[in-house]
């Protein structure tokens, strides 16, 4: 599995399709965060909300790094569609928790408040949950889901777009709604244990729709 992951990362960083949403994770950071953005954990209710789009975009990209023939070829040698979606569902969150890390860590640079210890792990723990509902959201409806690239999109945009008006009623306003408020609440955790459920879901339906 650990080849099959590094193989996969490899891809991915090669075709060069991640940069896209990178730069604007990076872009829309430094604006966020270039004058006073406020108290601590208000402060990251913003990125936290930026991550979740991004990471479900990423998640796309991971997932359609290959073409349908490369594909196929990585199935078979891997030994079946369970293995390579684990794998690609292990990169996938990856580089979301890698970009939670930097969304975590820039304010604390950045910002004129002082972060304690504590702020920054639950800020950690809040963009890490947001990180993880992206790359489900971005799985559940990439290949071998939807095997076009358009039904795709539209899919994860649809219901990116969708869950922010819902507010409290989704794990991800769970998340905005405590940072908002400058506090931590046991629903954060929650919302990261539905992140990682459905990860583990787009893993399942993936290989069933194959």
């Amino acid at each position: 599995m650990i080849s099959l992951v590094r193989y996969l990362a490899a891809d991915v960083l090669r075709g060069q399709r991640y940069l896209a949403p990178l730069l604007v994770f990076l872009g829309v950071l430094g604006m966020l965060f270039s004058s006073d953005a406020g108290q601590p954990l208000e402060a990251y209710s913003g990125s936290a909300a930026l991550l979740y789009p991004i990471t479900a975009w990423t998640a796309v990209v991971v997932a359609t790094s290959e073409d349908v023939v490369r594909r196929e070829i990585t199935v078979v040698s891997a030994g079946g569609w369970s293995r390579v979606l684990t794998a690609a569902a292990l990169v996938a969150v990856i580089f979301a928790l890698v970009m939670a890390l930097v969304a975590a860590v820039w304010p604390v640079v950045t910002n004129p408040h002082p972060y304690t210890v504590g702020e920054f792990f639950a800020g950690l723990g809040a963009h890490a949950a947001c990180a993880l509902l992206g790359v489900g959201v971005g799985l559940l409806f990439a290949r071998p889901v939807f095997d076009s690239i358009g039904r795709t999109v539209l899919a994860v945009f649809s219901v990116v777009v969708l869950t922010f008006p819902l507010g409290r009623v989704t794990p991800l306003g769970w998340v905005l709604d405590a940072l908002g408020h400058n506090r931590m609440t046991p629903s954060v955790l929650w919302a990261g244990v539905v992140g990682a459920a459905l990860v583990s879901a787009a893993v399942v339906v993936g290989a069933r729709r194959a």
